[in-house]
């Protein structure tokens, strides 16, 4: 993630539409003043540019001393929506901060509003928006702007923070994939011994709960203490599975867009399948052409390989240059 200072732009302001028909109004009724020289007309035109005046002055109010902060999820998934929060700090010691939204910049877009309400003095609000990434990798998020049109909607002012971030999303994880059965094996995937649901007897044993299987009461134990006790058994973290990705792109293929949907689909489908040989205690890592992923045992996160497969990108196979032709005249 990179972190580099904020910066802050001036404050701009611009008309909105109903401000735009208002001056036209407002400029509208000056001219019949002057003409007529009505005082009425006066008084009227006086009105209206104070509620100008007015409505710059509390908008003004409304974005000072008001601290925006965004903070990214811990998990984003392509092809889902997810929640990005935005803090307001109002520091502020008497004044509230009214109507005020932010727009963030996603991959040189706009993002969803997120709306404040109302900030209280010395308080901090919490709002957000959601953000579909159309697709795996790494997303980069630019500028914020905070704006408000408080208090009538005549005019929308606002300025721009500069704090940069970087998220990386994750495959889309399939609904339905089959798990085939995985044996044991030697080797890197060294057995991790803990105690859970498996074949393997620990060797200890502990005091019946509830819920307990009448298979693993170790009946000999609990002659010789007089209370049931149960075996502990050790789950069966020694098997691995490696998942092989082709990630190189055949040589002589014309178009690369049915081979790219194709690609994108086992990369959804090792993720889904990692996640779901982890959650049953197996250890997963993933090879491709050009890498591999880190070993991650099972029962853990599988966020390393998640990661892995976000930023695996496609390479192309060296395409073997022809020898050049030396003339006959200086090969002689």
């Amino acid at each position: 993630m990179r972190i580099l200072r904020r910066r802050r732009s001036r404050r701009k302001f611009r008309l909105t539409r109903e401000g735009r028909a208002f001056l036209f109004v407002t400029i509208g009724v000056g001219f019949a003043a002057v003409n007529t020289a009505n005082n009425l007309l006066y008084l009227v035109l006086g009105l209206l540019l104070s509620l100008l005046l007015v409505s710059g002055v509390l908008s003004d109010l409304a974005l000072w001393k008001l601290r925006i902060h965004r903070r990214l999820p811990a998990r984003m998934f392509a092809g889902t929506r997810s929640l990005i929060e935005v803090t307001a700090l109002n520091e502020k010691r008497w004044l509230a901060s009214v109507s005020v939204e932010t727009i963030d910049e996603i991959d040189g877009a706009d993002s969803e509003p997120a709306r404040f309400l109302r900030v209280a003095a010395g308080q901090t609000e919490l709002a957000g928006y959601t953000h579909e990434a159309p697709r795996r990798g790494l997303i980069e998020l630019g500028t914020m702007r905070v704006l408000t049109r408080y208090p009538f909607g005549l005019i929308e002012k606002g300025y721009t923070i500069f704090e940069p971030d970087e998220a990386i999303v994750y495959p889309k994880l399939l609904d339905q994939v089959g798990t085939p059965p995985v044996q044991p094996v030697p080797g890197d995937a060294a057995p991790i011994h803990r105690t859970g649901r498996g074949h393997e007897f620990a060797g200890s044993v502990r005091f019946y709960r509830e819920g307990d299987e009448a298979r693993d009461i170790h009946w000999k134990r609990t002659a010789s203490r007089g209370d049931l006790v149960v075996r502990e058994h050790e789950q069966d973290t020694s098997a691995l599975v490696t998942l092989h990705l082709d990630n190189v792109i055949p040589a002589g293929t014309a178009d690369e867009t049915e081979w790219r949907e194709v690609f994108e689909h086992s990369i959804s489908e090792a993720a889904t399948l990692a996640s779901s040989y982890l959650a049953q205690g197996i250890s997963v890592r993933v090879r491709a052409a050009d890498g591999e992923s880190p070993l991650v045992a099972g029962g853990t996160a599988p966020d390393p390989i998640w990661r892995f497969l976000a930023l695996l990108k496609a390479v192309r196979t060296d395409v073997p240059k022809r020898p050049k032709r030396i003339s006959r005249r200086w090969a002689a």
